[in-house]
């Protein structure tokens, strides 16, 4: 059965900095399970599952290291597995980040270790920063059954608030406001209208069934009702199979090695030539090839 030491305690490297220990903890004290790639030095740090959730990690103590060109692969990759991208971090160039408030970079959400906890307890921030302010965002729905339960007009609330008719219909219709501002709106509504910060990545990943990478712990993704992750039989093959199967179970249901039929490849890992992958005119046939290639190794 492919899997071995997959998620929990086995699964963690040892000697990890204190910021990645508390993301670690966070996660394995709330029951996750989480497969740890800091040793693969690519796009990717952390992948933690439970039943209903995926966070796909990336730990930096300052943020400002993070750039461009690898958010694609990150974004792209936690698409792939159906997760949320994070980045935990501490700080920027300018000081310290602050407890409660999501941050950006490059469209991630970018939380303290304090966040993150508070998020996997399910109490969701509610600020953001931006442009070095803190914000907000309302829930549509009630805000504008709140502004009319009390019986007000957009004009009407704009007045009471100090703001424009236009401000108030930019806010009903999920554009920012500031902290002072939302304050004043929820004081005259008499409801708390404040919808939590939506995680999710600001921007857009392509997300198709057979993804290639080229910074992640794999060099291929497969995505359909099981998910197959393949690396190509180049370099230390027995550490691209540990990591293979370091993430089975969380980060992917299925692994196999792209390599040629003639390549010394452990007999319990199926392989893939290039050219099945090439051929391949449905992902679920690759799919079901490693997994007919697997019952025949189970028995």
């Amino acid at each position: 059965m492919q899997g071995g030491d997959v998620g929990g305690t086995p699964g963690v490297r040892r000697g990890h900095n204190s910021l990645a220990d508390t993301v670690v903890l966070a996660f394995l004290n709330r029951g996750y399970r989480i497969v740890d790639y800091t040793d693969v030095k690519g796009c990717v740090d952390f992948v933690a599952k439970s039943d209903s959730n995926v966070f796909v990690i990336r730990v930096l103590s300052n943020v400002d290291a993070l750039r461009e060109e690898s958010v694609r692969e990150f974004v792209q990759l936690a698409a792939a597995v159906h997760g949320t991208p994070l980045i935990v971090g501490e700080r920027t160039k300018k000081g310290s980040l602050e407890d409660g408030v999501v941050y950006r970079r490059y469209g991630v959400s970018v939380v303290t270790p304090a966040t993150l906890e508070r998020i996997l307890d399910g109490e969701l921030p509610v600020f953001e920063e931006f442009k070095g302010k803190r914000v907000v965002y309302f829930d549509s729905g009630m805000f504008r059954a709140a502004r009319e339960a009390a019986g007000l007009s957009q004009s009407e609330l704009a007045v009471e608030v100090g703001t424009t008719k236009d401000s108030i219909y930019r806010y009903e219709h999920g554009f920012p406001a500031s902290e002072s501002t939302a304050r004043k709106i929820i004081k005259v509504l008499g409801r708390d209208v404040i919808s939590p910060v939506d995680l999710g990545y600001k921007g857009y990943v392509r997300s198709e069934s057979i993804m290639e990478f080229r910074r992640a712990p794999w060099d291929v993704f497969v995505s359909v009702r099981e998910s197959l992750a393949l690396s190509r039989a180049r370099g230390i093959l027995q550490r691209k199979i540990n990591v293979l199967r370091r993430g089975a179970g969380v980060a992917h249901d299925l692994y196999a090695v792209i390599a040629r039929e003639d390549t010394h490849v452990p007999k319990d890992v199926p392989v893939v030539t290039e050219e099945e992958l090439a051929e391949v005119k449905k992902p679920d046939e690759i799919v079901k090839k490693v997994r007919d290639e697997l019952d025949e190794l189970e028995g």
